[in-house]
């Protein structure tokens, strides 16, 4: 029976010196135990510019949770977006640029989390959309894109002197042409299976939200095809008068049956269209440089 106790003991003394060891080696293994806020904050950026993201994201996300109070753990979340942006975690991204915008509103580098998380979620359109469809975002859902628009958008006009602007409003022209492409698109699907109501509707949401984008001169077109389906004549030719007023070249002919045709121009220089259409891949090229 004593050699049973004397055993039990000499087992919970040899646990216990184990856990002691075990709980030692974890403390060894974190370093950042016993840092300052401020240590913490230079070591993350450490590892950002040494682009180990994944060192960079749990030294700030320590810092926050340590001090989530004062200057550094606000730097710290404005780091941890980009960490997350520069890791392709584009959500994570987005929800710490969100909570930054939340939390202080009125800091001075409130434009780049609005610029972060538009970068974000254009990216998380642009790069599925690359590698699937051709380069062309106009056939799909275009969610991500509209968000990205409404951000780069709050850049642009509440920050028009930051450094963040230009880039916004260059990238904010192009997402207008496509999401204006992808309405367009819509209103076609429409068309041509006699919905015409419903394609009106959609080259007018367009021409409100997104109009001076090539797709307006084609909207245009199509709003006086599907009212002349429809035979409701006055309207389109109120339809065709927008058209020629925007776009000279292009005539109205009222036909016996009170219906409206269009001529179109004859195309001067067919390697002038096809340059343009290069130009707009290339742009789109351009912005996948930042992906």
């Amino acid at each position: 029976m004593k050699l049973k106790i004397l055993a039990i003991h000499f087992m919970l003394i040899f646990l216990l010196s184990n856990c002691s060891f075990l709980g030692t080696a974890f403390e060894e293994k974190d370093s950042t135990i016993g840092m300052t806020a401020g240590q913490l904050y230079e070591e993350g950026r450490a590892f950002l510019y040494a682009q180990d993201f994944v060192n960079a994201i749990r030294v700030f996300e320590i810092l926050e949770a340590r001090y989530p109070f004062g200057k550094y753990s606000t730097q710290a979340m404005l780091d941890l977006a980009y960490a997350h942006y520069a890791s392709n975690h584009k959500d994570e991204c987005i929800s710490e640029a969100n909570r930054f915008i939340r939390l202080y509103p009125n800091h001075p580098e409130v434009s780049y989390a609005y610029y972060l998380k538009a970068l974000a979620n254009f990216d998380k359109d642009s790069n599925v959309l690359t590698r699937f469809f051709a380069h062309d975002p106009s056939r799909y859902d275009t969610t991500n894109l509209k968000n990205s628009f409404n951000d780069f958008t709050v850049v642009v006009n509440k920050f028009p002197d930051s450094k963040y602007a230009e880039d916004s409003l260059n990238r904010l022209r192009y997402i207008k042409n496509q999401i204006a492409k992808n309405e367009l698109y819509i209103a076609k699907y429409y068309n041509k299976r006699s919905a015409h109501v419903a394609s009106v509707n959609r080259v007018k949401y367009l021409l409100e939200n997104y109009g001076g984008t090539p797709s307006t001169k084609h909207g245009l077109l199509l709003m006086v095809d599907s009212y002349n389906k429809m035979e409701m004549f006055d309207l389109a030719y109120d339809a065709a008068r927008v058209l020629e007023k925007n776009y000279p070249d292009y005539k109205i002919v009222k036909n016996s049956n009170k219906s409206i045709s269009i001529l179109e121009p004859i195309k001067k220089n067919v390697q002038e269209e096809n340059n343009k259409n290069e130009n707009e891949e290339s742009w789109w090229d351009f912005l996948n440089i930042f992906s």
